[in-house]
């Protein structure tokens, strides 16, 4: 059960700091609402309007900007201005960018959490947790029964009082009801769990610096190839790029497209025109996805058929046949997060041949930039596998020791109720209005003094009979006394009361036997 619910109690936590955030503030741009190095709270909400003040995401990792709504929409982005400033943000975030809306506002209170929650204070908190779970789980049983009078004069130095309050609360803790013995486990998970991501959110900073990585070279290259019959014309009978192709030899021509670089999607548009101003775009290769770092396309061109669509749109246009087209190739790679590499090349065609145009380029390529270093939000991982942000971790740290600090609270709150009294001021702090302070007063003679053992007893006997606690102090020992119905009822607190500085005398002649009598329940005339 106890397991249960402080997993309940981890998962609650778990869902809260997706939605809760919180901001230290910087500068004066939100006086007078927030000054410097207040701590503001905020809770994430389904949408947000002009007037309120939220937190977004600055450009720099682990940046948080604080400012007012003045215009905009949670879609295109809200326009945000701190009510200090002059002009508005750069930045316009839209509702998914959004931190949250103020919830809870702590003046000062980033002056104080940045020394607590830095690599210092996370030293400090790791040590006092472990040295604390060391002293809970070391108790008297551990001491040996021969050594523990002389453990006991140990302890009777300046740290006896502290260490005996501890192991009373500890006992205390341990008479809670179930619900809170659980509550006081979550509430060490959670200290552990702040400090822990507190240390990997402080250890480093929140950004950090890394060498960029070299762009990849890319290259289109085209080349084109036609089958001649033999003659003086050519000294082959394949006519290659950058030769003309005579069209009484060849009208049909292999164009290749040939890529490296990085994979991706390739295309091969054709634009015509027959210098009229028409102009038409054919696609010889559809948008194609290859893989491996090479790709090669191969279209033939009809050249009969190009003119002859030229002349059409010319005689369309009443033009008269031109006998001629301009061929306009454009090979486009797209690959990745690169820019699109577009490769040009024009090929004229007439009545005797196919050419290249003016100041043609076979080959157009692109060279990767040189590495430049990139500032990135440090991520915290564990054997490669990426497990938050640091600034995450530095939200959800401060978010989790606050948690277990509050749930602490109520615990300690609950187990001091429980921790027996044995002093006057333990009395007084804990039960002031039941106390009546008087003179010291006898026993009325004959009438019976039952002693109670425990002054809660004694409280219960009080409001049994709807009476006040009588109390005095006598050389000797305080007396708590209530009286009804001819009997006296006495809680005494002897003024020797044992302590861990004299608690070797408990036993000794006049002692021991003094306290025995006068606290085991009795009833004397």
């Amino acid at each position: 059960m106890a397991a249960i619910l402080g997993m309940a109690a981890i998962g609650a936590w778990a869902f809260m700091t997706e939605r809760i955030g919180y901001v230290i503030t910087q500068g004066i741009s939100m006086n007078p609402v927030y000054y410097q190095g207040d701590l503001v709270f905020v809770m994430k909400a389904d949408s947000y309007h002009v007037g309120q003040i939220a937190a977004y995401h600055g450009k720099s990792p682990g940046q948080r900007i604080l400012h007012r709504i003045i215009g905009g929409n949670g879609s295109a982005g809200f326009v945000m201005k701190g009510d200090n400033n002059e002009s508005t943000d750069l930045l316009h975030p839209t509702t998914e960018e959004m931190i949250g809306r103020p919830i809870l506002h702590i003046p000062h209170g980033g002056v104080w959490l940045k020394p607590l929650m830095g690599p210092s204070g996370i030293s400090m908190l790791s040590f006092l947790v472990i040295s604390g779970g060391a002293a809970k789980a070391r108790t008297r049983r551990d001491i040996p029964r021969g050594r523990r009078k002389k453990r006991v004069k140990a302890m009777s130095s300046g740290s006896a009082g502290s260490l005996a309050t501890a192991a009373a609360v500890l006992k205390a803790v341990q008479r809670l009801s179930p619900v809170l013995r659980t509550a006081a486990a979550a509430a060490a998970v959670l200290t552990l769990l702040g400090v822990t991501l507190g240390v990997l959110g402080w250890i480093k900073p929140i950004a950090e610096t890394r060498a960029g990585e070299k762009s990849p070279d890319q290259s289109i290259t085209y080349s084109y190839s036609a089958k001649v019959p033999k003659s003086p014309a050519y000294d082959d009978t394949t006519a290659r790029s950058p030769d003309p192709i005579f069209r009484k030899l060849a009208n049909r021509v292999d164009l290749n497209a040939h890529y490296e670089g990085p994979a991706g999607f390739f295309t091969l548009l054709a634009t015509l025109s027959n210098g009229t101003g028409w102009h038409t775009r054919q696609t010889l290769v559809r948008k194609t996805q290859f893989t491996g770092t090479r790709f090669d396309a191969t279209v033939t061109l009809d050249l009969p058929a190009l003119v002859a669509r030229a002349d059409q749109a010319a005689e369309a246009i009443g033009a008269g046949p031109k006998g001629q087209v301009a061929i306009e190739l454009s090979a486009q790679v797209t690959s990745g997060g690169l820019p699109v590499l577009a490769a040009p090349l024009t090929l004229v065609v007439d009545a005797v041949q196919m050419t290249t145009g003016p100041q043609a380029k076979f080959r157009t390529d692109t060279t990767g930039t040189a590495p430049s270093d990139v500032t990135k939000a440090r991520e915290i991982t564990i054997s490669g596998y990426s497990l938050m942000m640091a600034a995450q971790a530095r939200s959800y740290a401060i978010l989790a020791l606050i948690g277990a600090i509050a749930i602490a609270a109520v615990v300690l709150l609950a187990a001091l109720r429980k921790m027996p009294v044995r002093t006057r001021a333990d009395i007084e702090r804990r039960y002031p209005q039941h106390l009546v302070h008087v003179e010291p007063m006898p026993s009325p003679p004959g009438k019976p003094v039952v002693n109670v053992d425990n002054f809660p007893a004694l409280v219960k006997l009080a409001e049994k009979y709807g009476q006040m606690i009588l109390t005095w102090r006598r050389p000797d020992a305080d007396d708590f006394v209530v009286r009804d119905e001819g009997i006296t009822y006495r809680y005494r607190v002897p003024l020797d009361e044992p302590t861990l500085q004299n608690v070797e005398l408990i036993g000794r002649p006049g002692v021991g036997s003094h306290r025995r009598k006068d606290s085991s329940p009795s009833q004397v005339s």
